[in-house]
């Protein structure tokens, strides 16, 4: 079982409570299994915390992350003066047709936003450090007085602030590992897609290049971006041809021809299946848009 908690892309956290605590005692974590997950953030002392059967200590400037469902409890390890803040939330744990977000990837950014950006999840880190402790614990000091308000809408407000707290948490977090060898490959053939200037595909060129059996590399691209090789090739080259469209006179023919598509018909049913509309019908959209 994971002890770490995953975050979908589409779908909001919804906080259960929150707040800050000082103690004057020393102090045990309390015993218990939670129906929600548990965000703890140590602004001085040390913190002591089991889950399952690890042992956490956290440190002034540190985080931790307690997963749902899992037994959680401290021992008298905890000393006096300690103060901590502390988030309990919700979150949608169904990962169905949800692929993991590979912020390591620079991967092609579309002109327009797809499904596929929002079928994303994360995973949280389970512990870490924050880079800037006073400036972290000013925003989290603002997420509890919001929680204070009579604002009509601190429950979103409340959920989106903690939301982007969490992603850059894990942004930082994230950043500080190298690709993997598998990354590599995948960037290299990002590059490598985004650079080329015909929208054919040559399998035996593209394995050539990498020195890699192509069958592989559908796989592992796959498994990294979510998309297949064919279908970010598709989508880089719609995105040329709309450029073509919106920025310059010339008409379906011509740019299909620019772009190395073996006829206007082809590239056609190419632009429909990315864009959800023919190129006719979106060029008569810019000519309305423009007049």
């Amino acid at each position: 079982m994971s002890y770490n908690i995953e975050i979908r892309l589409d779908s909001i956290i919804k906080i259960q409570d929150l707040g800050f605590h000082k103690i004057n005692n020393e102090y045990s974590h309390p015993n218990r299994t939670l129906d929600w997950n548990v965000f703890l953030y140590v602004a001085s002392g040390e913190m002591e915390v089991w889950e399952g059967d690890t042992e956490y200590v956290i440190k002034k400037g540190e985080y931790l992350f307690l997963k749902s469902g899992l037994h959680h409890w401290g021992e008298p390890k905890t000393p006096a003066g300690t103060s901590w803040y502390w988030i309990h939330f919700f979150s949608d744990n169904s990962l169905v047709d949800c692929q993991e977000l590979n912020i390591n990837l620079n991967s092609y950014q579309s002109l327009s936003l797809t499904q596929d950006e929002y079928d994303k999840y994360i995973q949280l880190p389970k512990q870490g450090i924050t880079s800037n402790g006073q400036k972290f614990e000013a925003r989290l000091d603002s997420i509890i007085q919001l929680s204070k308000s009579s604002n009509p809408f601190r429950a979103i407000s409340l959920s989106m602030q903690t939301m982007e707290l969490f992603f850059e948490l894990y942004n930082d977090f994230s950043i500080t590992y190298p690709l993997t060898k598998s990354d590599r490959t995948v960037q290299r053939l990002i590059d490598y897609l985004e650079q080329k200037e015909s929208y054919s595909l040559d399998s035996e060129e593209i394995s050539t290049y990498l020195d890699m059996n192509y069958s592989y590399l559908c796989e592992v691209f796959k498994s990294k971006t979510g998309n297949t090789i064919q279908m970010f090739n598709s989508q880089v080259f719609m995105d040329k041809a709309v450029e073509m469209m919106r920025n310059s006179n010339m008409n379906i023919s011509e740019i299909s021809e620019i772009l190395g598509f073996k006829n206007p018909f082809y590239f056609s049913r190419v632009f429909r299946k990315v864009n959800g509309i023919s190129p006719s019908d979106y060029m008569s959209r810019i000519y309305r848009t423009n007049k």
